[in-house]
């Protein structure tokens, strides 16, 4: 299916953050993670990341290749009918992946059945017969600003002026360009644009309701249960409005409609959740920036579609404007060195609980914590072995618990510091961790400290905080053994501890 901003980009579903290091031991030993050379896992991401752009630019044109000779519902119904069987098989072959959601969330499965699979994908089509691949990817690039406008009307969002500015520059611009260079765009009834516009509103309406009610539940269960569902629903409806002929369907229409089913729905889907587990929520989400760019150069090349100088610098305006209302969140630097003793006594908890592998949790400014899954040993398959890193060596959030810390940021109670440790090494904030933290300058969760625990089997040794505003690592606060709370060692861990808050117990979510 198309891709997902809500499990890759802060904004819905985005990408996993990894928090891998060079370690230094008791002994002073270092776990090297490379220098500064591209790396065999580096260049297999960069692959990987061609290829979902390559991927979901391509869609745009199999989905109007699609409908050239089958009607717009029975299309998007048999491309999902398609899918479900083989995403059926890899929730079945991947344990930790769930087909159901709790029964608390099962309405929010049934409503996006609707409001992401059924009528979106339907509008898509009926509007991909009436203009240009290109145009159609550019028109629902949209979606990532109408999120924000979502998410703002959920209460989930706070808007900075440079937001809403980006939103109107983006929007303007995008409803210049289909007025004034429609024809030339392939654009034959304003319908067509019309449609794939209320396809990107109900995607983002759902990607809202996702960041509202769905934090807790599995990304699995949002997406596969809803494609299996979403086609039933689709062909059914297909059936007794469009009444398809059989016979009419041509080679080069269906070809499309099982490249959309098994190359854009299953393994981009494959690639995207592999891509979300290993790099920062900012990089995955600029997959939404390039894949309309590369579906345009599908429109001019195939379609005939005529692309002026005028129109270029329209559409370049367009996703630059959709790219900083992204981009350009509500959260200011950190420069408060304070940490309640209850944050800092539950954080050194959890490093302890977790030694000889890494913690890694949320600290709210509610003063809650939070404790997120390490995926560190799930998701490094024996193919990067050489690269050293595991549970004892880094650390790999889940993507619902990225979700989790990109939703807050906008919210009422936001996570404001960010706790990792470092098994059998010190409280800094190593070139590794910078690297994942800090893109292009700038923090990737901004407003965030970052706390860093040094604990070893004798129990924690020593914290420091660091603000990442300025791109760097700068130390706010550091404390000694003496300075912590009072614990046992980690042989010997009576009621010396606080109690951990529930939350930090048990909260391990899993994407």
């Amino acid at each position: 299916m198309s891709p997902c901003p809500c499990t890759a980009d802060p904004s819905v579903g985005r990408a996993a953050a990894p928090f891998l290091r060079d370690v230094p031991t008791a002994r002073g030993r270092a776990v090297s993670g490379g220098s500064g050379a591209p790396t065999a896992r580096n260049v297999l991401l960069g692959v990987v990341y061609l290829l979902i752009v390559l991927i979901w630019g391509t869609t745009w044109y199999a989905m109007k290749v699609s409908v050239e000779s089958i009607p717009p519902i029975t299309s998007a119904g048999l491309r999902f009918a398609c899918a479900f069987p083989f995403l059926l098989v890899a929730v079945w072959l991947v344990p930790s992946w769930r087909l159901l959601p709790p029964p608390g969330s099962r309405w929010l499965a049934a409503v996006l059945t609707v409001s992401y699979v059924a009528v979106p994908y339907a509008l898509i089509n009926y509007g991909e017969q009436r203009t240009s691949s290109g145009l159609a990817a550019i028109i629902f690039a949209s979606v990532t600003v109408l999120l924000v406008v979502m998410s703002v009307a959920l209460g989930t969002t706070r808007v900075t002026p440079v937001q809403w500015g980006a939103i109107t520059v983006g929007l303007g611009l995008l409803a210049a360009l289909v007025i004034a260079a429609g024809e030339g765009l392939g654009v034959s009834s304003p319908v067509g644009p019309l449609a794939i516009f209320v396809a990107a509103v109900l995607h983002a309406l759902s990607y809202a309701l996702i960041a509202r009610f769905g934090r807790e539940v599995d990304v699995i269960s949002l997406e596969v249960l809803p494609i299996g569902l979403g086609g039933a629903l689709l062909l059914a409806l297909g059936a007794v409005v469009e009444r398809p002929e059989i016979g009419a369907v041509t080679a080069r229409s269906f070809t499309a409609v099982l490249y959309l089913a098994l190359v854009a729905s299953v393994i981009g889907f494959a690639l995207y959740f592999h891509l979300l587990q290993r790099v920062t929520p900012v990089v995955g989400s600029f997959v939404f920036i390039f894949f309309p760019i590369v579906a345009l150069g599908l429109s001019v090349a195939l379609e005939g579609v005529r692309f002026t100088v005028p129109m270029a610098l329209a559409v370049l305006g367009v996703l630059v404007a959709f790219s900083v209302a992204k981009t350009a969140g509500a959260g200011a630097p950190a420069e408060t060195a304070e940490v309640s003793e209850g944050v800092l006594a539950g954080a050194c908890a959890a490093a302890e609980r977790a030694f000889p592998k890494e913690a890694c949790g949320f600290g709210l400014v509610s003063g809650e914590l939070r404790a997120v899954a390490n995926m560190a040993d799930e998701s490094v398959g024996p193919e990067e072995v050489p690269w050293h890193r595991s549970g004892e060596t880094g650390y790999v959030m889940a993507p619902a618990d990225v979700r989790y810390l990109e939703d807050s940021l906008d919210g009422p109670a936001p996570v404001d510091l960010i706790y990792h440790s470092h098994p059998n090494g010190a409280a800094y904030f190593s070139a590794e961790d910078l690297r994942h933290a800090v893109f292009e300058g700038r923090p990737v969760f901004p407003g965030v400290r970052h706390l860093v625990v040094g604990v070893t089997s004798d129990g924690v040794q020593e914290a420091a905080l660091f603000d990442l505003s300025d791109g760097t690592a700068r130390e706010l606060r550091r404390w000694g053994r003496e300075a912590l709370p009072a614990r046992g060692t980690r042989g010997d861990r009576r009621a010396e501890h606080p109690p951990a808050p529930d939350s930090l117990v048990h909260s391990e979510v899993r994407g």
